[in-house]
């Protein structure tokens, strides 16, 4: 439960698709006043290719918190990978939650699926007995498939019943279940001598075929050929004529279930089979009259605006995606979902995809949701939007206010290929397909772009760090000599225009020879960065400090200090720090300071040999007092 709910999850696939939308609605309108608020967990294809982009859609699944959820819901027929559906029963079995299967058969869960042998019996019974028709020939499916080779033993058996002998080798033909095979079966049919008085269908789709490819050929249905149809999709409706069929109608399995959720909870979590009848839909292609008025040119309106609608919203969201890819952050781009065409949502991104630094396509990296999410956008919040963390047990914000709405609350992960970015949660109030048919363009769009930025925003990275270890130093994190280029171009471009001299200082590690020999490399590592710190803290800050090379290091900068107090500021700090250190050996170095005159910048290679004359001449007179000192027994 969440509050004073019990929570039911349900598990689709296309929520686009009418069959699915029927579920969605008519389940959440059956369970409401039972209490019950309806998750639903969408992917917006079937998953059966497993490909990397579904394995990122099915990420979704993920999300479900067993915890949380008083019964889960699968559709089975909608989604095609049968590894989710065992791993999401198995997962229910951990926690004791209910499962409920819509369709399909599996063992420990409670199966709901239509009685299809009977309501396509009543179909063949419609054409045999009460229209009394002898001469029937029988449109199968694929030739194997399971669905197909059952409308073939009840066809048979229905003839058999009534004094007619099947004969399959004339009365048989396979359409398999589509347009194509289906028209060149009823071709090479039509070429027979003697025709059918039926011609029963194992789905509409054959049916609608089968009535355009007589009517086509001179042959009048139902007055020559009657032609029947199974499944009841909507298609049969606006089909000349109108095709007789059996409706299955889920609708029927949401009251079943909604009837199941009055149990207790251990009466649901004991295995059970219920069969859904499909009801007889008598309509003119079998010669009756029936099936009511349909008000075509109103349904095509429809469809006409709801494509243009279509066409309107992808141009919308790819410009938005444009817009997105461009964004100088990903903070920054959150705002560009505030659009008319999204409203109802909630964009929740994994941390990871926040932190730029990070590359979330890596297999290494931690691919769940984890404990915190970003609220990326929320279209309910006023604008401007600022993204904040939410912790991922709390769905979305603003989760109470949709429970009270009792409208189904929608989840779709965001992928870029199989990587989960987030998800998106969609609240409509209303149960209009034309939002639902939105999902999937919406998801679309925000992969491309944030999973686009994403890998764009990474790369960018990944360059600047690699021309980062190029330019800097990794010991000292001074300057390298050939990444100081840029900057000592733009400083001294910068003096040039000002007028004034550059002050250039040449320093050289005394005695790190001595340090290596006598106390390791890493002393000698530890010599260099002091000596790099001391000359980098005293410059100004924007200094271009570089390591030349071994123990060698020069500074770029403007001053008017006197040269004496710049050489006397390394000093002290060199000596401050063989204070603090503890070191068994003195840090020293030889400072060359030299200042160019106003206004005149000399080149980068005379700067360097006029400080190198100073540097070399002290560190030879430092050399001299080591030597001194060493003669007289004391340290180096």
């Amino acid at each position: 439960m969440i509050g004073k709910y019990k929570i039911a999850a349900l598990c689709v696939s296309r929520i686009f698709d009418d069959s699915t939308h029927e579920i969605v609605t008519e389940l959440n309108k059956n369970i409401i006043d039972k209490g019950y608020r309806l998750f639903v967990y969408h992917s917006c294809s079937d998953l059966f290719w497993d490909t990397a982009s579904e394995k990122g859609e099915a990420a979704v699944f993920d999300l479900i918190d067993m915890r949380s959820i008083d019964v889960l819901i699968i559709a089975d027929e909608m989604i095609k990978n049968k590894n989710i559906i065992y791993r999401l029963i198995d997962k229910a079995a951990i926690f004791d939650v209910p499962v409920i299967m819509i369709g399909g058969n599996y063992s420990g869960v409670i199966n709901i699926s239509f009685d299809y042998e009977s309501g396509f019996e009543d179909v063949v019974r419609h054409v045999v007995e009460f229209h009394k028709m002898k001469r029937l020939h029988f449109m199968a499916g694929v030739q194997g498939n399971e669905f197909s080779e059952k409308r073939i033993d009840v066809f048979e058996r229905v003839l058999n019943e009534n004094g007619i002998e099947f004969d399959r080798n004339t009365m048989l033909s396979y359409g398999d279940f589509w347009f194509g095979p289906t028209a060149a079966a009823t071709e090479k049919l039509l070429e027979r001598e003697e025709l059918p008085e039926a011609i029963v269908c194992a789905n509409d789709t054959m049916a609608i075929t089968v009535c355009n490819t007589l009517t086509n050929s001179g042959v009048r249905v139902p007055e020559e050929i009657a032609v029947t149809g199974f499944d009841g999709i909507l298609d049969i409706n606006f089909s000349n004529p109108r095709i007789t069929s059996s409706l299955c109608c889920y609708g029927d399995i949401t009251r079943k279930i909604a009837g199941l959720l009055s149990l207790g909870r251990e009466e649901l979590l004991h295995e059970a089979h219920y069969a859904i009848k499909s009801r007889l839909i008598i309509s003119e292609s079998c010669g009756c009259q029936g099936g009511g008025i349909i008000n075509v040119a109103k349904h095509l309106t429809d469809l006409n605006a709801r494509f243009y609608r279509y066409k309107e919203e992808e141009k919308s969201l790819n410009e938005m995606g444009v817009r997105i890819l461009s964004g100088s952050s990903l903070k920054a781009a959150a705002n560009e979902l505030s659009t008319p065409i999204i409203y109802n949502m909630r964009c929740m991104l994994r941390k990871e995809v926040i932190d730029e630094t990070i590359n979330p396509f890596e297999e290494e990296t931690d691919r769940g949701f984890g404990e915190q999410m970003c609220v990326f956008f929320n279209t309910d919040a006023p604008a401007p939007f600022a993204p904040h963390d939410f912790p991922t047990k709390g769905v979305m914000p603003g989760l109470e206010v949709a429970l009270d709405a009792a409208y189904p609350v929608i989840f779709s992960a965001l992928h870029f290929l199989d990587v989960p970015l987030g998800y998106c949660v969609f609240t409509y109030q209303n149960y209009e397909i034309g939002n639902y048919e939105k999902i999937p363009q919406i998801i679309n769009a925000l992969n491309n772009s944030i999973g686009g930025y994403r890998n764009l925003k990474y790369q960018q990275f990944i360059t600047k760090k690699v021309r980062e270890l190029s330019q800097f130093d990794q010991l000292t994190g001074l300057y390298t000599r050939g990444g100081s280029e840029r900057a000592y171009e733009a400083l001294s471009k910068r003096l040039r225009e000002q007028g004034k001299p550059i002050t250039v200082v040449m320093s050289d590690l005394d005695g790190l020879k001595y340090i290596n020999d006598n106390f390791g490399h890493n002393e000698g590592d530890f010599a260099i960065k002091a000596t790099a710190s001391a000359i980098k803290n005293s410059c100004p800050e924007n200094a271009v400090c570089i390591r030349m090379g071994g123990d060698e290091m020069a500074a770029f900068f403007s001053s008017s200090l006197p040269i004496e107090d710049i050489e006397a500021e390394v000093a002290a700090r060199l000596k401050s720090i063989n204070r603090s250190s503890g070191k068994p050996y003195p840090i020293d170095a030889s400072i060359g300071v030299f200042r160019s005159a106003g206004g005149e910048i000399p080149s980068f290679e005379e700067l360097i040999r006029s400080a190198d004359e100073k540097m070399y001449s002290i560190k030879a007179e430092h050399r001299r007092r080591r030597e001194e000192r060493i003669k007289q027994g004391g340290k180096m």
